[in-house]
């Protein structure tokens, strides 16, 4: 097994499309919160690697049993991911519920390979709606179905995390 730091690294994005990725972050409240809960997109509040301070981050999920697991589309040199790497305990929101929870990466590459299938069976009721997705892929935002397609074809070496809920 690898390290949770070694593996899948991707150029980071353009200025556009890191604010379009920022915008979770500003409306994830009430009824918004909960529309982008249904959307696979929670919050992420983990502390910072460097900082020790609080950084929030909406993260794509899927619901596994009672884990949330999260995939790191950007690679290991995501600011989230290292984050959690470095500390493991977060608090995640979805929807209108916050849950506290430890970070595990997942080392094993068959593991990573049956999850991002598994994502990709559960992803046309994720991300954008689907009657954004053609304006996001002709102005060049964002295109959600080569995004699936570049993860599932990077599964092995695509950084996964597993979030498990602490009992209250």
């Amino acid at each position: 097994m690898s390290s949770p730091l070694s593996g899948f690294r991707r150029e980071k994005p353009g200025w556009l499309l890191r604010t379009v990725f920022k915008l979770p972050r500003l409306m994830y409240h009430g009824p918004i919160a909960a529309f982008l809960s249904t959307r696979c997109v929670m919050m992420l509040t983990a502390t910072g690697r460097k900082s020790g301070l609080p950084r929030t981050t909406g993260v794509s999920f899927m619901a596994l049993d009672s884990h949330y697991i999260s995939f790191s589309g950007w690679g290991v040199s995501s600011n989230w991911y290292r984050n959690v790497v470095a500390n493991p305990e977060v608090t995640l929101q979805v929807g209108r519920r916050r849950i506290r929870a430890t970070a595990h990466p997942v080392l094993d590459p068959d593991r990573r390979q049956e999850l991002m299938e598994r994502m990709q069976v559960c992803s046309k009721n994720c991300g954008p709606p689907q009657y954004i997705r053609p304006l996001m892929r002709l102005t060049k935002t964002f295109d959600y179905e080569n995004e699936i397609r570049m993860a599932v074809a990077h599964a092995r070496e695509l950084p996964v995390v597993e979030f498990i809920a602490h009992d209250n």
